[in-house]
């Protein structure tokens, strides 16, 4: 366990801002932002000291994040303890997490969208506009999301996986696409 240096604490302190935002756990973020800063495993005691946060919430969020992919349980220097570290594909299986949300956004408008057809729609018509709406958005992001999926499989083999010959991957300003636009 390394004590994280001011920098590190920002990062970790902006991790858990950040999760705030997406409607994970603060606490969440924090874990994730702490483990990211370190070469080792840490133990449950270990983010209790680092975090200083009650064992009780810290384990609960440490169970979650390890469900959804983006921590895992891993070996560590005493056997009888817990170890974990940031997931291998954290940001991915965040990406998938997110996809899972878009996912149940177009199930609501595309459930809802049928009811109010069963009922009848006269008087419903900027309920079922707005439905629409959302059921067309939702489905133009299922695609992007799995485009994106196929594409991150390839560039993560080529770049991350040392395929040879592979190429550097544009940045924004670089003219990849921004989420602004």
């Amino acid at each position: 366990m390394t004590q994280p240096s001011a920098t590190e604490e920002e990062l970790i302190q902006e991790f858990g801002n950040l999760y705030e935002t997406y409607g994970l756990k603060r606490l969440e973020g924090l874990i994730v932002g702490l483990l990211l800063t370190q070469d080792e495993p840490v133990s449950l005691d270990d983010m209790v000291h680092l975090l200083d946060h009650s064992k009780g919430p810290i384990s609960v969020a440490v169970r979650r994040l390890d469900d959804i992919g983006l921590i895992k349980k891993v070996n560590g220097p005493v056997n009888r303890r817990n170890y974990y570290k940031a997931h291998p594909d954290l940001f991915y299986n965040n990406f998938k997490f997110n996809m899972a949300t878009v996912r149940k956004n177009r199930e609501i408008a595309e459930r809802f969208l049928e009811r109010i057809e069963e009922e009848g729609a006269e008087g419903r018509e900027e309920t079922v506009e707005n439905l629409k709406h959302m059921r067309l958005f939702y489905r133009h992001m299922e695609g992007f999301y799995q485009d994106f999926s196929k594409k991150w499989k390839q560039v993560k083999r080529q770049h991350l996986d040392g395929e040879p010959g592979a190429k550097d991957v544009p940045s924004v300003s670089e003219g990849a696409a921004t989420v602004n636009e």
